[in-house]
């Protein structure tokens, strides 16, 4: 059976993912920084139009999503700030489930061989992390005060600082760390944060699974 995706793809997004996540996690408030973050989120971007590459609808709506998403991420249109954050945010919430949802379609498949499925499984648990990142960063732009931190409002912070915080906050929830230092405080925020935590240890737990009984059955 043929690949819904594109050889290489994952490794590729693999590599864009990780560098982002690097960038968000050392970006300080520059507008140096701010534009080196906004190149590796358009570098995800493009990697994960990659991934939807194999079919030519796919890649279609994919360079249209990216498109908006790119204009709205370089302020291309003069929005209110809190409606651009909104509308920026929910895009790249859907642009990066939707690749979340082929990329964990393919580490399904059986014909899929074991290297593409480990990659395309790490790329899954990645994403997961930036879709909450976003998802976050969405409920504290719709409901200003939602999650309680250290230091400035979060509403005071800049773009490229909020998204550094809630990755952050995203990765110590979705490994079930939880310092505290982060508190959601409404119900929006505190259901987003629960589903993440246990969203991140069924995802071990069933990809794990998979990919072991995957390996023993070809073995055997």
């Amino acid at each position: 059976m043929r690949s819904q995706v594109q050889p290489g793809s994952f490794a590729l997004l693999f590599v864009a993912v990780v560098l982002q996540y690097l960038l968000n996690g050392l970006a300080v408030d520059s507008t140096v920084s701010a534009t080196v973050v906004k190149v590796a989120r358009v570098g995800v971007a493009c990697a994960g139009i990659y991934v939807l590459s194999a079919n030519r609808l796919t890649l279609w709506l994919g360079v249209l999503v990216i498109g908006l998403a790119t204009a709205l991420e370089f302020e291309w249109w003069r929005l209110d700030p809190q409606v651009h954050r909104v509308l920026q945010d929910s895009i790249v919430v859907g642009f990066s489930l939707w690749v979340f949802v082929v990329v964990l379609r393919e580490v399904f498949r059986p014909s899929t061989i074991e290297r593409d499925a480990v990659i395309g499984a790490l790329c899954g648990f990645l994403l997961i992390l930036a879709i909450f990142t976003r998802l976050h960063g969405l409920i504290e732009a719709v409901w200003p005060g939602s999650y309680h931190a250290d230091g400035p409002p979060l509403s005071e912070r800049s773009d490229v600082m909020l998204n550094a915080v809630f990755q952050y906050f995203s990765t110590i929830t979705l490994t079930t760390v939880g310092y505290g230092d982060i508190v959601p405080v409404t119900p929006a925020a505190r259901l987003a944060t629960g589903l993440e935590a246990i969203t991140g240890q069924l995802y071990l737990a069933v990809v794990i699974a998979i990919l072991v009984s995957r390996v023993s059955a070809r073995r055997d």
